[in-house]
């Protein structure tokens, strides 16, 4: 029979083994029949040290596993006290990182030693990286918000890869804007007041287009390059490109009104829309870059917009088709464009259903005059004149339109360089611009025109003729 001392001892070292391998092992039963010696006493102290061991195991065990809330520990053991100092530390701690993660950068710890020069210097860090973030969002948003609506914007500083070089194909509609006859009509100013005159107008044409969600890439002098379907993409792209395009030809009578306080001639804009497959993206390189479309879209679009006159927007079939029921459409125009065998028939675009308010209306038509005004004029082809002037007759009128008679049928869309005959007193010649939209249903010789750019004196002296008509 085994003596009752050596089993106690076996439980005693079964104890330690167990506390040394990081478990809590139960008390150790002490016989009655025990006398009070080393043994019982050793039993003792153990039994009280494991009483006091328990909780404090527990309670680092719920530590270790991120439970700050365990239960207040009692005992006498000094390593009690550095526990309860731990759990506040780390209890403060908590606090102060979720206050730092919800914005708050001003938060700094004061104890913990190393931990916490090192807890402070993260913060400023973090400070300091947030300040410089914010400052190179700012400068985005001030750069990039000139070019697009705040909603834009917002979504590209969102995307962790937004701003990356780099592109993809997608369907976007594209609207394309220049003014008619800027060029000629930029020569009889001076180039501080071309300026003023082509901001007031940008100014104008751009809070329209912000106003319907429209991305800016490209204003180049006069002309205009908006998409709608980048970078962010909705369901009514389309549809947004042509309430913008109506709401910009809208603006243009503002426009005038402020040009003629001025002494400025009246301008007049011409836009295009086309939805069609782009590549889209950020084009450049690491150092200099800008977000843009490439494509055959593009130059379809620009194409389209060479046929337009002032006052006029011409849309393509396939953006008619993206942009759902509700056009009110005019006009049809035959588009020709490189590497089509046939041409794109567009039409012009006079309003939508839903927003009456936006109506554009047709040119009233032309009212024949007393007698034909004898002109000349030129074919422009690229920015070269034909070789000689030819002859031709004014033989009606209207605001912006005029029918003439020349000696043969002339091409549709041509763009025509025009001289008045000199009146006594005037020191130039009159010249105007304007384009061949389609022959006069009178005559093979006889074609309708719309004027592209008409100096004030010119204007003036064709508003005569058709006040004269109208008297009689």
């Amino acid at each position: 029979m085994i003596p009752v001392e050596e089993t106690l001892l076996d439980s005693i070292t079964a104890a330690l083994h167990h506390l040394r391998t990081g478990k809590v092992p139960p008390p150790i039963a002490i016989p009655e029949s025990l006398p009070d010696n080393e043994l019982r006493q050793l039993i003792t102290f153990l039994n009280r040290f494991l009483s006091e061991f328990a909780p404090f195991a527990e309670a680092m065990e719920q530590v270790a596993r991120g439970d700050l809330e365990s239960r207040a520990l009692l005992g006498r053991m000094q390593v009690v006290q550095s526990l309860k100092a731990l759990q506040s530390n780390l209890r403060h701690l908590t606090y102060k990182t979720q206050q730092i993660a919800a914005g708050d950068l001003e938060q700094r710890v004061d104890f913990m030693g190393d931990f916490s020069i090192a807890f402070n210097r993260m913060t400023q860090q973090l400070k300091d990286s947030y300040q410089e973030l914010e400052r190179r969002n700012e400068f985005i948003r001030k750069v990039f918000g000139r070019y697009t609506s705040d909603e834009v914007v917002e979504a590209l500083l969102d995307a962790p890869d937004g701003l990356k070089l780099g592109g993809e194909k997608r369907e976007v509609t594209i609207l394309m804007s220049d003014l008619r006859g800027f060029t000629a009509l930029a020569e009889r100013l001076e180039a501080t007041e071309v300026v003023s005159l082509l901001n007031h107008y940008l100014s104008a044409m751009v809070e329209v287009i912000q106003r319907n969600g429209g991305t800016i890439d490209e204003i180049i002098g006069d002309a205009i390059l908006v998409l709608f379907g980048a970078p962010v993409a909705t369901e009514n792209d389309a549809r947004r490109a042509v309430l913008c395009a109506l709401g910009m030809q809208q603006a243009m009578a503002g426009v005038n009104e402020r040009n003629l306080q001025r002494g400025w001639p009246e301008i007049e804009m011409g836009i295009a829309l086309h939805t069609g497959e782009v590549v889209v993206g950020n084009i450049g390189s690491t150092k200099r870059s800008k977000y843009g479309v490439v494509g055959r879209t593009i130059n379809t679009t620009a194409r389209i917009e060479s046929f337009t006159v002032g006052g006029q927007v011409i849309v393509s079939p396939t953006l008619k088709n993206a942009a759902g029921p509700g056009l009110i459409l005019g006009d049809e125009v035959e588009v020709h464009a490189k590497g089509m065998k046939e041409p794109l028939r567009c039409r012009q675009l006079l309003g939508h259903e839903d927003h009456p308010e936006l109506g554009l209306g047709e040119e009233m038509a032309c009212t024949t005059l007393a007698g034909s005004v004898p002109l000349q004029y030129v074919l422009l082809t690229g920015k070269h004149f034909a070789e000689q002037m030819e002859s031709a007759s004014l033989v009606a009128l209207s605001r912006r339109q005029a029918v003439i008679e020349a000696a043969g049928a002339l091409p549709i869309y041509a763009n025509l360089l025009l001289r008045l005959e000199s009146e006594v007193g005037e020191e130039e010649v009159p010249e105007f611009y304007a384009k061949v939209l389609r022959p006069s249903a009178e005559s093979g010789n006889r074609c309708l025109i719309h004027f592209t750019s008409v100096p004030p004196g010119v204007r003036a002296r064709l508003r005569r003729l058709l006040d004269q008509t109208t008297d009689h």
